[in-house]
């Protein structure tokens, strides 16, 4: 039978007080008194085994504290277990826990879409993640994006926010270096040759150079806000070229994380920074979606 939990916890205080006996002078005295039995006491202050059992520490089950309670196998070792942060918490105290959103709230205005052509439309979005945000372009390149009815039904248009230097895709950037969070509409595409190793391959196949709306970064939060139902902007793949319309609507299906992985011309020894694709990976739905 596997070893539980608690037992565990127990074994390891146990051999944690036959460390402390083999630096310490008492630890002498306390392996003649074991075995005659006489230890009666605590044995978080005796350093030596006061269950009566007649065991040495390193093979006591007994309570490790201040509970004085004896006895083989005593229940009251229940509460001496060391504490460690609960699984529903365990997110909040990792690095990337960014990558996790726990809430996304969604306020749409103006009519609904589909049907395309509406204009008159759009949503605020407020995303709750499991860690504090970086704004400094230390998280890498990721981001957060809104997928909505017209992503399957419609244009296949939809919103996201990124982060990310080495790429200037955006107006908002002030050059390549900068991490700058900023607003796109995208379209996706599955690239087999140049995300082939991503499960699904999917990459930017379309993507606005001017912002929609609105991002703020605050702590744990990301806000989209005032972003349109339909949106024209020139491609960030010509930043001069003819503008092109998004559609993605407001009916919101699904809000996720995801990480951008930039696959450069010429396995990267172009000096302007040229790439071949950026793949979009690691997508990751928001735990609880809240649509007002």
């Amino acid at each position: 039978m596997a070893e539980t939990k608690v037992n565990k916890y127990i074994w390891m205080a146990a051999v944690l007080v036959a460390i402390t006996l083999a630096v310490t002078i008492s630890s002498v005295v306390a392996y003649d008194k074991a075995y005659a039995g006489e230890y009666k006491g605590n044995q978080a202050y005796s350093e030596a085994n006061s269950c009566g059992n007649e065991d040495m520490p390193m093979n006591v089950q007994c309570s490790n504290t201040n509970s004085g309670v004896q006895g083989r196998d005593n229940t009251a070792a229940l509460a001496t277990a060391q504490g460690r942060p609960l699984i529903s918490e365990a997110p909040d105290k990792i690095f990337d826990g960014f990558l996790t959103i726990k809430e996304a709230f969604i306020k749409t205005f103006g009519k609904l879409n589909p049907p395309l052509g509406n204009e008159k439309g759009g949503l605020d979005a407020f995303l709750k993640t499991h860690g504090l945000i970086p704004q400094n372009g230390e998280g890498g390149a990721f981001g957060y994006g809104i997928l909505t009815t017209n992503f399957e039904t419609g244009d296949g248009s939809l919103t996201v926010a990124t982060t990310h230097a080495g790429v200037l895709d955006s107006a908002e950037q002030r050059n390549i270096k900068d991490p700058i969070w900023h607003n796109h509409m995208i379209k996706l595409v599955e690239d087999e040759v140049n995300c082939k190793k991503f499960d699904p391959p999917f990459a930017v196949g379309q993507i606005t150079w001017k912002q929609p709306g609105d991002v703020l970064i605050k702590g744990k939060t990301a806000e989209l806000i005032k972003i349109p139902n339909v949106f024209s902007s020139p491609s960030s793949f010509d930043p001069n070229g003819p503008k092109e319309t998004y559609e993605p609507g407001n009916e919101v299906q699904d809000v996720v994380s995801f990480k951008l992985a930039p696959v450069p011309s010429d396995g990267g020894s172009a000096p302007d920074g040229t790439l071949v694709a950026v793949c979009v990976t690691d997508i990751t739905s928001a735990e609880n979606l809240v649509r007002k």
